[in-house]
């Protein structure tokens, strides 16, 4: 289907930059439609993604000088073959279009038209272009401790995309806590995280612990994936089809910050001992949070270190007992079912994400349904990802106000339990027997046993009673 042209003018195409192929180059009539930029090369029509294209930049032959020259940088979607030839992955790539103009009018006319359609203006706007300024902060020690060759590889990406950015190198835990509780973030439009999904806990707490918490939470968090689990990461590039690694994690972020895409998180307040903190990714208690802290003696193991550890607790398995009640979600019948069935979509496409559904935790406690007995977990997710490789919560939501609960009692057989693991990470594992799910806007737990780990985001707590109450779309990720 051919698609309407909304703007045209003269173009040339070079394969080199600054480099004419002949003496007099003929100057054919490209043109922009809402998604290409279609010009002619060798008398054929070629086609350039405007969704790839991250930036547009003038020639640096001086001004006065025809012809006028242009730059390109875009990062299409390239498919790698695996191994030996075996398995294909898809992975975004730089290309820079080289393209000469018959003066700098012109020339300004193209720039101006590309930018706006990238930025998601209309072809004809006159709003200048404005850098956006993040503060990017690398945790070189997160996950394999490979948080700068990461960095170096999204860096030139970053430098396309008419960014400013200051760069902070973490030199200690809670240091993003404590920069984002204090810094003026008036001075940026974004907050960009190089690490895992304690860097992102750490940025939660920073924002919320402010005394303009209000408006410090909605300052845009962006992640490029450097830890262990990346659960968030892994989630938001799953819902934008993205591939999983860092260089697509930079270019949705990019993107999105063109367009001023943001959409809601939610966040779950904590209680405990008088104390109060926040969530954004989950809470485990049982073999989960188990297998979390205890593996850490295997960290020589890398990622093989959770499955291990996991199986050996599956083989020796434990049970707690406690006391969980909890706020089932204010959804009526219908939607209840419709959002067990439906994995989390684009904020604009999700029609549980974006659903009024006004919630509040004042109900009367005494309806609160209570669950006294010993468990071998509970898991509550408020993303569907717990780590890049286990789909806790297949039908989570970013922004729906509730948090996906699993929940599995003494008594389940062995198998299932390792059956569950193991269709865990396709998210399949909901329809085990032995394998509870609720949907809630709050809970409490009272554990009853002495010993145990309770874990908030992958980080050990206090083993005492703990509250958790959904506040809905609180904070802000980027992404569409």
């Amino acid at each position: 289907m051919v698609q309407e042209s909304i703007f045209s003018d003269r173009l040339w195409f070079s394969d080199r930059a600054n480099q004419p192929e002949d003496n007099s180059p003929d100057y054919s009539l490209g043109y922009l439609t809402e998604n290409s930029l279609v010009f002619y090369h060798h008398s054929q029509a070629q086609y350039i993604k405007l969704e790839d294209i991250v930036g547009v930049f003038p020639g640096d032959l001086a001004e006065n000088i025809d012809p006028a020259y242009f730059h390109l940088k875009a990062y299409p979607l390239v498919e790698l073959s695996g191994w030996f030839g075996l398995g294909k992955k898809q992975h975004r790539r730089l290309k820079t279009y080289h393209f000469a103009c018959p003066n700098t009018e012109v020339r300004s006319r193209w720039i101006r038209a590309i930018q706006n359609l990238i930025r998601g203006l209309p072809i004809d706007s006159q709003t200048p272009a404005v850098k956006h300024r993040l503060q990017i902060f690398l945790n070189p020690i997160s996950g394999k401790k490979k948080g700068r060759i990461i960095f170096e590889q999204i860096r030139p990406l970053l430098d396309h995309s008419h960014l400013e950015y200051t760069l902070t190198e973490t030199t200690r835990p809670g240091q993003i806590k404590d920069t984002l509780s204090q810094i003026d973030l008036s001075e940026i439009d974004g907050i960009i995280l190089v690490g895992g999904d304690g860097s992102i806990h750490e940025a939660i707490n920073g924002l919320m612990h402010r005394s303009d918490w209000q408006t410090a939470i909605l300052k845009p968090i962006g992640i490029i994936p450097a830890g262990t689990g990346n659960g968030l990461a892994k989630t938001l590039l799953e819902i934008s089809g993205e591939p999983e690694d860092p260089v697509s994690a930079a270019f949705l972020i990019v993107k999105s910050i063109a367009q001023g895409k943001y959409r809601p998180l939610d966040i779950a307040k904590i209680e405990q001992n008088g104390q109060i903190y926040y969530s954004f990714l989950s809470f485990s208690w049982g073999i989960i949070s188990d297998v979390d802290i205890e593996s850490e003696k295997l960290r020589f193991l890398g990622s093989l270190r959770t499955d291990i550890y996991a199986l050996m607790r599956i083989l020796k398995l434990r049970s707690y007992s406690g006391i969980f009640s909890y706020l089932p979600a204010n959804l009526s019948e219908p939607d209840a079912i419709a959002a067990a069935k439906t994995e989390c979509q684009p904020f604009d496409r999700c029609p549980i994400c974006s659903f009024d559904n006004a919630q509040t935790l004042e109900a009367d406690r005494q309806v609160w349904p209570v669950i006294q007995d010993n468990f071998v977990l509970i898991w509550a997710m408020n993303i569907s990802y717990a780590t890049h490789n286990i789909k806790a919560a297949p039908y989570a939501h970013l922004s729906d106000g509730n948090m996906d609960i699993i929940l599995v009692r003494k008594g389940i057989s062995k198998f299932n339990l390792l059956l569950a693991f193991l269709k865990s990470a396709r998210g399949q594992h909901l329809s085990l027997p032995g394998i509870e799910f609720y949907r809630v806007r709050g809970f409490r737990l009272e554990p009853l046993t002495p010993q145990g780990i309770l874990a908030v985001d992958g980080e050990k707590v206090e083993y005492l009673p703990i509250t958790m109450e959904v506040k809905r779309g609180l904070a802000r990720v980027i992404s569409p």
